[in-house]
């Protein structure tokens, strides 16, 4: 793992704030020059702390009224292979998330779509017909709470 000092630490704060910061800024918020604060940044982007700088949308404001969870059970006896199975979700526009996980379930989605009927058919286009299929079981968010939040920085 990386040893972070207080000023890595202050840059990936102030980042994960507003990724949008100016170099001056930035530098001002942490208490560097904006060189040293440059030479900073440049390490934890090349050392890939920090992995991209993104733009969030409001999905609903974008007609994706729906937002699901999806945990699928797979049988690996039955499927050809594995990765390719997960791949075939990763190229769809309507996962957001994917994660292999413990417990009862392999693989849990989050997906956000347009209605409850385009997850529906999602379900029965996409999931359903993959190969070592076992069990589906989802959720569907009733509110969003907090989504996309900083990570805790010690």
């Amino acid at each position: 793992m990386t040893s972070f000092d207080r000023f890595d630490l202050a840059l990936l704060q102030a980042l994960q704030r507003d990724a949008r910061l100016t170099l001056g800024a930035l530098s001002e918020a942490v208490s560097l020059s904006p060189s040293q604060c440059s030479r900073r940044l440049a390490r934890l982007e090349r050392d890939g702390i920090v992995q991209g700088y993104a733009l969030r949308l409001d999905p609903q404001a974008l007609g994706l009224a729906v937002t699901a969870f999806i945990s699928i059970s797979m049988d690996k006896s039955r499927m050809r292979r594995p990765a390719d199975a997960v791949g075939a979700l990763l190229a769809r526009d309507e996962v957001v998330e994917c994660h292999t996980v413990t417990g009862d379930h392999d693989v849990f989605l989050k997906v956000v779509v347009e209605s409850l009927g385009a997850l529906s058919a999602f379900l029965a286009e996409a999931v359903s017909p993959l190969d070592g299929v076992q069990n589906v079981a989802t959720q569907v968010a009733m509110d969003t709470l907090k989504c996309g939040g900083p990570l805790k920085l010690s």
